[in-house]
């Protein structure tokens, strides 16, 4: 009985005390939703361009840029960015797949006042690859302790045009000329095998032969290919009052920008490059 009567005060004075601590506490204590220090950092690597073209004596190249910033936004200037390029696995590639500025393997730039950092890569040229595939450029900021800060912008190496995606499509092919100049639009879509657009890319288009311009009043234009790797450009027809005939063809070749003039075996001037042959129909009206 003595014991129980024991155990019972035991019992009574943990909760007392437990009690007591939960009145004098005005504040639970909860962890950071954000995790350590470095999870409140916000590290955006990108590529432009994001495909680039591997010649044989010629080296593509694109600008990488790296933003770091807290996750509010706030930029965070005077902090080293440290470059490297990784293959599909995640290992580093030595100079055979291209370099930095200053022919660097591994590079180091400073963020400005806005967070930002840029670099030039200059990519592989044909010998040095086997075939069209991606690498990575990696940006790693050092933060507390031995924490590491890393991210990566992928870049797709073309050896190979023959896989690449190249269409155009022209609407409508036949033009009423009429009073006013008929219009097309000649879309144009630029890709890699797996879909990927390829970006900021010229699209060369030209009238061969036949009446009529394009948008901006020349024969021989181009435009860039958007972040979706469209490029679209309008073709001008003739008035009827401007044809001679009651039917006649004009015709166009439309080609991308590419490092086919690099490779030697390309020696056909009728098939050693990237390009699209089409014609549209012009009809005289009233």
């Amino acid at each position: 009985m003595r014991s129980k009567t024991k155990f019972t005060g035991f019992v009574v004075l943990t909760l007392t005390l437990f009690l007591f601590a939960s009145c004098t506490k005005s504040k639970v204590d909860e962890p950071s939703p954000l995790g350590p220090a470095g999870f409140a950092i916000s590290l955006k690597v990108s590529a432009s361009a994001n495909i680039i073209f591997a010649g044989s004596t010629a080296r593509d190249s694109t600008t990488i840029t790296a933003r770091l910033t807290r996750f509010d936004g706030t930029p965070l200037s005077g902090k080293t960015v440290f470059f490297e390029v990784n293959d599909v696995d995640g290992i580093r590639s030595l100079d055979s797949i291209g370099y930095f500025e200053g022919h660097q393997a591994v590079a180091t730039r400073v963020t400005d006042g806005s967070g930002n950092v840029t670099i030039t890569y200059h990519g592989p040229k044909a010998a040095e690859i086997i075939g069209n595939g991606y690498l990575y450029i990696t940006a790693n900021v050092a933060w507390e302790g031995a924490e590491m800060i890393a991210e990566w912008a992928p870049v797709y190496v073309v050896r190979d045009f023959n896989d690449l995606i190249f269409t155009v499509k022209v609407d409508p092919n036949v033009l009423w000329c009429s009073s006013t100049r008929p219009e097309s639009t000649i879309t144009v879509f630029y890709a890699i095998p797996d879909g990927t657009p390829i970006v900021g890319r010229k699209i060369f288009f030209k009238i061969t032969s036949g009446p009529g311009d394009f948008s901006d009043g020349t024969t021989n234009t181009y435009k860039e290919t958007d972040s979706n790797g469209y490029a679209v450009m309008t073709y001008r027809g003739p008035t009827g009052g401007q044809m001679s005939q009651a039917e006649g063809w004009v015709n166009f070749t439309v080609q991308p920008e590419t490092w086919w003039e690099e490779f030697p075996e390309y020696t056909d001037p009728s098939n050693y490059y990237l390009h699209a042959d089409f014609r549209i129909r012009l009809k005289k009206g009233s």
